[in-house]
């Protein structure tokens, strides 16, 4: 927030590099699979059963436990599932969406937020939905469809930064998430794709990669444009550096991909380590108390819940297409 001068956060940016490491790997998941309905079954053996686990437990056993404490040793389990919506969570369950849960963490700094990170999770999905569509219309060949989708959404996001159009105010949905996110969203995911499907004309270039840097700083400093020039500026940066010769970045995935177990269990641990003994931690020791017990529910979702699953999947694919490196390889053995 202090670099960019309130345009964004860390969380946010670091939501927007998902997106666009996501449009790159899953357009090439989809060129490297058989059929639509393969890859839709790939697509939800990834991301149905993690969340559900996750979703279940957060609701159902962290949440209620959380009611617990030194003004009520008994708990206030009996209040929470008087007020606990039961059609709300299958609803939410079901469509990748999260729930306030109440009386949890009454004395943490964001009390009945048990799994905030989770909000994020069917916009992901709905990328995926959109990329067989695309695909069905013969919009992701040749020379300049992928652009122009590209083009599109980015206009309707910078409408949304610069005009404030498409702000949805009095959306009232229950199916889909607020739509305001989807084209920020679709943005980053799209500047992916391109840089998938136009991997063999984009330099990995130092001016290239100087000149974004610089285009960043400025549009922090001077022009505060931060968001309308980090789709580009800062996509590029990022597979830059995703495709540097000496970085370790493919190892992270040899023993497993413990990428999403990290996401969809970090706040309810950060959560549980505030409210167990947050008065005694600063922000560094929670940071590496919660992400050391992070990874832990997350190796364990990805031998338990996760990885069984993706061994459903039996996908009779094509030939697979060449890899650039480990990264990708990486990411379609666990995918």
């Amino acid at each position: 927030m202090v670099i960019t001068q309130n345009q964004a956060d860390l969380g946010s940016v670091a939501v927007n590099c998902f997106f666009a490491i996501s449009g790159f790997l899953i357009v090439r998941s989809f060129q490297n699979t058989s059929s639509i309905p393969s890859y839709l079954k790939k697509r939800i053996l990834r991301i149905y059963p993690g969340f559900l686990v996750a979703f279940a437990l957060s609701m159902l056993v962290i949440a209620p436990l959380s009611t617990i404490d030194n003004s009520h040793p008994q708990g206030n389990v009996t209040a929470y599932f008087q007020e606990f919506r039961g059609k709300a969570f299958l609803l939410n369950l079901f469509t990748l969406q999260t729930q306030r849960a109440p009386w949890s963490f009454q004395d943490n700094p964001l009390p009945n937020m048990i799994n905030e990170s989770l909000w994020t999770i069917q916009y992901e999905f709905i990328c995926y939905l959109i990329v067989p569509v695309l695909a069905l219309l013969g919009l992701l060949k040749g020379k300049w469809q992928p652009l122009v989708l590209f083009g599109i959404s980015y206009l309707f996001f910078a409408l949304q930064e610069v005009a404030h159009w498409f702000q949805w105010e009095n959306y009232q949905g229950r199916i889909m998430s607020h739509p305001l996110y989807l084209p920020k969203f679709i943005t980053y995911f799209m500047a992916g794709a391109c840089f998938f499907l136009y991997r063999n004309h984009i330099k990995r270039s130092f001016g290239l990669i100087i000149v974004s840097i610089v285009a960043l700083i400025v549009s922090c400093i001077w022009l505060p444009y931060f968001n309308l020039v980090a789709p580009f500026a800062g996509s590029y940066v990022l597979f830059y550096l995703a495709y540097h010769p000496t970085l370790p970045f493919p190892r992270f995935a040899r023993k497993g991909d413990f990428s999403y177990g990290l996401y969809l269990y970090a706040w309810p641990v950060q959560q549980l380590v505030l409210a167990i003994a947050g008065e005694h931690l600063n922000i560094y020791l929670l940071f590496i108390l919660s992400g050391f017990i992070s990874f832990i529910a997350a190796f364990v979702s990805w031998h338990v819940v996760e990885k069984p699953f993706l061994k459903l999947k039996k996908e009779g694919s094509g030939q697979p297409l060449p890899t650039t490196n480990n990264l990708e390889m990486s990411y379609i053995k666990n995918n």
